[in-house]
């Protein structure tokens, strides 16, 4: 029987080796085997990782925010490690671009679908690549049709919160003014997550958001995870809970969610392919290699035909007013990246 995991202790432990520094989460480890990562905010502002034994709350060791390929690659796909608003506009708009491109060529390639077992290897390296490109493009149709869905969904999403308008409610808080008295005694982890398994029965708690005062407000405990509802991300399961008292301020249960509720929390499953373990996360990683391949061979077959006009001397496409574009926005993500790398990771 797997051993269970010592929340108060890790929190403990976090204090009494880092007093200067705040503890701003723990999530618990994605497989047994696996530590729990909690995010440290030291006294100059950087954010670290800080992994522990989940089951007797020793600390393992930290790490700069951004010594993770992981998390430099997530934020590079994310905001292309441009941390302004507008880069989040630019990835997620790319949504529409996907699903307009994957609509119109349904009706450019004829009969596509005599495409999904069409690969000739002996003919001309044009014509392999061709066929791969369609061959890998007509596999490809259900899951970019669910990226394309999914990033125009982060789009509007996005523009929502800017505009003041949330499609769940807001967090809840309490006023410190009110609780001078009790603001240093606050109830545990453990405490507060077993008020949270109260609230929603079956809860495997998988995030712990600590409470942390801001703008003279006390930001509440959100105990998040799963109940087994599919399809949804862990936040849609979700408890507020009074560090002071215990009280329950609002919980969340998926199993009680209408469908447009539904729909909205299967987002982020839908995109990143985390909903059923590993299987879905492969399938979802070829699916990926897929389409780099297209993107690949859809670059080659373009630099063919420029470099085939070319020589019969007729007009070649430089892409116009697109390529100082793209080079300033690749430029500016390269540079933004290796001074947010740098900064943290120092």
């Amino acid at each position: 029987m797997e051993a269970p995991i010592q929340w108060d202790e890790m929190q403990k432990n976090f204090e009494e080796s880092h007093p200067s520094s705040r503890l701003s989460y723990l999530a618990a480890p994605l497989y047994p085997s696996f530590a729990t990562i909690g995010l440290m905010q030291t006294k100059d502002g950087k954010n670290r990782r800080i992994f522990f034994n989940p089951y007797s709350g020793e600390i393992i060791g930290d790490l700069p925010w951004y010594a993770s390929f992981q998390r430099v690659m997530r934020d590079l796909h994310r905001f292309l490690l441009i941390p302004i608003n507008l880069s989040l506009y630019l990835v997620s708009s790319f949504g529409f671009v996907l699903l307009v491109s994957l609509i119109t060529g349904l009706f450019v390639y004829k009969k596509w679908w005599s495409g999904f077992f069409k690969l000739r290897f002996r003919r001309s390296q044009r014509i392999f690549f061709g066929d791969s490109h369609r061959l890998l493009g007509v596999w490809s149709i259900p899951f970019l049709f669910v990226i394309s869905l999914t990033g125009g969904f982060y789009f509007i999403e996005r523009a929502s919160a800017d505009l003041n308008f949330r499609f769940y409610e807001p967090s809840p808080h309490i006023s410190v003014k009110d609780q001078n008295s009790s603001i240093d005694h606050l109830i545990t982890i453990e405490s507060a997550i077993s008020i949270a398994k109260q609230n929603i029965p079956g809860l495997e708690v998988s995030l712990v958001i600590l409470p942390r005062i801001t703008n003279a407000r006390l930001l509440p405990y959100r105990i998040s995870g799963q109940v087994g509802t599919i399809l949804v991300r862990e936040r849609a399961n979700r408890v507020f809970i009074n560090p002071i008292d215990g009280t329950s301020l609002s919980h969340f249960d998926s199993r009680n969610a209408s469908l447009s509720e539904r729909l909205y929390e299967s987002a982020d499953p839908l995109h990143f392919g985390n909903f059923s373990g590993l299987v879905s996360k492969v399938i979802y990683f070829l699916f990926g290699l897929f389409t780099v391949s297209m993107s690949i061979t859809g670059m080659w077959m373009w630099k063919n035909r420029q470099l085939n006009r070319e020589q019969r001397g007729l007009e070649v496409d430089d892409m116009g007013f697109w390529k100082p574009i793209s080079l300033s926005v690749v430029g500016l993500g390269t540079i933004s990246g290796l001074v947010a790398i740098v900064f943290y990771t120092t």
